[in-house]
């Protein structure tokens, strides 16, 4: 019971945020785009778009949670709307959800209740640890773009 309260009310935000940000990493859209064989000149847009911003999160869940050997794995799902850019042109319209695998230090060696009661604020907590987050696996699923 610890451990889900850990997760899914304490490190709420931060693994909302950590799951958040890896979607918006331009390197994520060839995953992410892979088996869309419709959209025009994909790989040359790929190539030239440089932002990538979370337009809406439609729900967002840790599915499932353990700790073993000093670490603790989390199974993540995150439905997401993305917006692609090539400077100040928008370029697509994604929606998708990702199916993440991450893996992170147990509360032995990392201080995860400093989220629940800190005086820091959630920004230097997120700098502080999110180095501390793996993504072991990452899965994008139900994906469609559409040109704007």
């Amino acid at each position: 019971m610890y451990l889900e309260d850990l997760v899914e009310g304490t490190l709420d935000e931060f693994l909302l945020e950590c799951v958040g940000n890896k979607i918006e990493e331009v390197s994520q859209l060839p995953y992410m785009l892979e088996g869309i064989n419709y959209l025009s000149d994909k790989e040359e847009l790929i190539a030239e778009t440089d932002m990538c911003e979370i337009l809406g999160i439609d729900d967002y869940s840790a599915e499932h949670c353990y700790e073993e050997d000093g670490k603790i794995y989390i199974f993540y799902s995150l439905d997401y709307i993305l917006q692609t850019f090539i400077g100040d042109e928008f370029v697509w319209r994604i929606q998708g959800t990702i199916k993440a695998q991450l893996s992170m230090p147990d509360d032995k060696t990392a201080n995860w209740a400093e989220f629940a009661n800190s005086e820091k604020s959630f920004e230097e907590l997120y700098e502080e640890y999110k180095n501390l987050v793996q993504f072991d696996r990452i899965d994008y699923v139900f994906i469609e773009a559409d040109t704007i």
